[in-house]
């Protein structure tokens, strides 16, 4: 069996603390490959106004240059309707065939909502999941996450539950990185830098492409 990772999210922009997931991933869970998968259409922000896909998938592209067990799939673009995981990872079955074994990383806030996505429990059984650590979500823990949420799990291990007939739930502990896709907008519409906050290449294409511009002051301010 080939170990995958799926990384899915809106990547608005993608940033340092995206990466740093994926490393971290990578060294606790040995991934053949990872695919950082952007959201066509997140059905869980239907009001949310998000920059356009094309423009997502071609800075998750130079985020991830040099970077060789690191691949962007546009999978959710090729699509029409909301984007819903499920449909995702069976065309990944479909594509990657038995072989392969799949771990979807989640943040702790949206594992918290998993039981509200469309056919959770057959994502449990086709998937496991792999959960991001953080504790400042309303002072929860993965393991606080999984009592309450999906009975019948099992603690394997420091940081592993299983139950019988699904995947495996991990928790993915890193050192927390104090970066945002909302920070870097709201730091771009005010015209302040963002060379910190994301790989040179994204910032150099936000900022050719405009895609939140500061606002222009008006005459006689300072």
């Amino acid at each position: 069996m080939q170990k995958i990772g799926l990384f899915g999210g809106t990547f608005d922009p993608v940033h340092h603390g995206h990466l740093a997931v994926g490393r971290a991933a990578l060294q606790q869970l040995g991934f053949a490959t990872l695919y950082f998968i952007p959201a066509s259409s997140p059905p869980h922000k239907p009001e949310q106004l998000i920059t356009p896909f094309a423009h997502r998938v071609a800075m998750l592209r130079l985020a991830v240059q040099g970077e060789p067990r690191f691949v962007v799939s546009d999978i959710e673009g090729l699509r029409s309707g909301p984007s819903y995981t499920i449909d995702t990872l069976l065309q990944f079955r479909r594509d990657l065939g038995p072989e392969a074994d799949f771990y979807f990383i989640i943040g702790l806030d949206a594992f918290a909502d998993l039981t509200s996505w469309k056919r959770y429990e057959e994502l449990l059984r086709r998937t496991s999941f792999v959960v991001i650590a953080r504790p400042s979500h309303g002072c929860r823990t993965v393991a606080q996450v999984v009592a309450e949420s999906f009975p019948g799990y099992q603690q394997e291990a420091e940081g592993i539950w299983g139950r019988q007939g699904s995947n495996r739930i991990y928790a993915l502990e890193m050192e927390p990185v104090p970066v945002s896709s909302s920070l870097i907008r709201d730091r771009l519409r005010q015209g302040e830098p963002i060379d910190d906050l994301s790989p040179a290449g994204v910032v150099d294409y936000l900022q050719r492409h405009r895609l939140f511009p500061a606002a222009e002051k008006k005459g006689g301010e300072i």
